[in-house]
């Protein structure tokens, strides 16, 4: 705890806010960036999710393990640390998932979300997806998860999208590159809000999207479910900086209600 966000929680409330307010979304994408960049945007969710509310999912990319396509890492943690003391941790029981407790511990697109559920009281389950097999498996694994979304239970899928720049090896826009990120990484949420999980997996699983599957996953989720999608807002590492360089990181969110 303190590496992606601070561990003193009067600091964290600076970030976090009240999250004394609450709406109808159940399910979103959300970034995982430090809170600098994505803080506004995690917001935003929980101060939007049902009262009735008790439980996360959170369903995060591997950025420091490899891991086998279309398999869900877990953990077997009881409790994790927040800024607002620990919070109960539930084993996510998905068929055919794996056991992999280091890689959950070390995962900050699980770590940037536990603040804002220890401040909100709620308990939490995670689960590790980094690609898939075939794109059919974004509907076979959401039909996996779908029991476990009850009226009490939200899921989010943890995803910066598009890396741009030499550092990230991905440069296939010339000119005005940010505005064409940007309106490649519209258009993939757009195609994530209205439910088409497989086909944003299968058109971007080849950009620098880190968490498409998980974000492809949660949209067949929400169809399965009847839900309501809506993009939100979005914005680049480099607007934040005022930044000119020519290696920046694309933010946005995607809801469901």
């Amino acid at each position: 705890m303190g590496t992606w966000y601070p561990q003193d929680k009067a600091v964290m409330d600076k970030t976090a806010g009240p999250l004394d307010s609450y709406g109808p979304y159940r399910i979103a994408v959300l970034p995982h960036a430090g809170l600098f960049f994505s803080g506004s945007l995690i917001r935003t969710f929980f101060e939007s999710i049902p009262k009735e509310t008790e439980h996360v999912i959170i369903l995060s990319p591997s950025h420091y393990f490899r891991m086998p396509a279309s398999r869900i890492a877990v953990a077997e943690y009881t409790e994790s640390e927040t800024p607002y003391g620990c919070i109960r941790t539930k084993k996510l029981e998905i068929p055919k998932s794996i056991i992999d407790n280091n890689a959950a511990a070390a995962e900050h697109g699980i770590e940037m979300f536990l603040p804002f559920i220890g401040k909100k009281g709620l308990s939490v389950s995670y689960g590790i997806i980094s690609s898939l097999s075939t794109t059919e498996d974004a509907a076979t694994i959401a039909s996996f998860i779908k029991p476990f979304i009850d009226n009490h239970t939200v899921l989010i899928a943890s995803s910066d999208f598009t890396h741009y720049g030499k550092r990230f090896r991905y440069v296939p826009y010339g000119n005005n590159a940010r505005e064409k990120v940007i309106q490649h990484d519209m258009e993939c949420a757009s195609i994530l809000s209205v439910g088409k999980g497989i086909e944003a997996y299968r058109q971007y699983a080849g950009s620098t999207i880190c968490g498409i599957a998980a974000a492809s996953i949660a949209a067949e989720l929400a169809k399965s479910m009847n839900m309501t999608g809506e993009t939100g807002d979005g914005f680049t590492s480099a607007d934040i900086l005022s930044d000119t360089s020519d290696d920046f990181v694309s933010y946005r969110t995607v809801f469901w209600r």
